[in-house]
């Protein structure tokens, strides 16, 4: 089974100029990934694809292999399954790439790493890897447990008052007339957005997360 690992780092962020080179204690945070990525086990690839010269330079000087985003796919517009998937199907005959990368149709699992989750821990990759490549998975994704209690605001034909400006609100997950105590809950599970394990096969069908026994790997 081939697992890609891959890192989407364009070099047009809105938040932060740049922010896949920004420094956190003296090391770009493209870096703090990589090094999670070379330490795991399972990963048969790495590669980082993007649109910019210095990040894709960076990802090559440290061992990873290299895929030129388009235009298109760098866009504001353009998610990160699109990426993925110009990568499934280019990255075989991309530019610049040493050594040559496996063809679209080897790879069996992306392993999607997110550079602004720089403190992943190797185990909680190898555990979410395990999983993949057991062959009962289609993805494996990386979530936190949250005792929060949320609420919704309501758009204003969904309010019972018609009047301007009303603001109303209602209780997502929790029944505010019996307040759950933290102790007596096992609380929602919210995506981090540290690493998404998906089948290329689930992939292909338009989805990252889905397939058969959906699990997730919990830190």
């Amino acid at each position: 089974m081939h697992v890609a690992g891959l890192i989407l780092a364009r070099g047009g962020s809105k938040g932060i100029r740049l922010k896949n080179l920004a420094l956190l204690k003296g090391t770009p945070l493209l870096l703090w990934s990589l090094k999670t990525m070379s330490q795991s086990r399972g990963l048969t690839s790495i590669w980082v694809s993007s649109d910019h010269d210095d990040i894709l330079e960076l990802a090559h000087q440290n061992g990873a292999q290299i895929h030129r985003r388009s235009a298109e796919s760098s866009s504001d517009g353009a998610s990160s399954l699109d990426a993925i998937n110009e990568f499934l199907d280019s990255h075989s005959a991309a530019t610049n790439v040493l050594p040559p990368g496996p063809t679209a149709l080897e790879v069996d699992v992306v392993a999607l790493i997110q550079c602004t989750s720089p403190f992943v821990r190797v185990a909680h990759l190898n555990e979410a890897l395990a999983k993949m490549t057991s062959g009962c998975y289609d993805s494996v994704f990386s979530v936190t447990r949250s005792h929060s209690l949320r609420w919704t605001q309501l758009e204003p034909n969904e309010t019972e008052v018609d009047v301007a400006n009303t603001e109303e609100i209602r209780a997502v997950n929790f029944d505010p007339h019996c307040r759950p105590k933290r102790q007596d809950w096992n609380g929602d599970l919210v995506e981090n957005g540290a690493f998404y394990l998906s089948s290329v096969q689930l992939l292909r069908r338009g989805l990252i997360q889905g397939g058969k026994d959906e699990r997730s790997a919990q830190y």
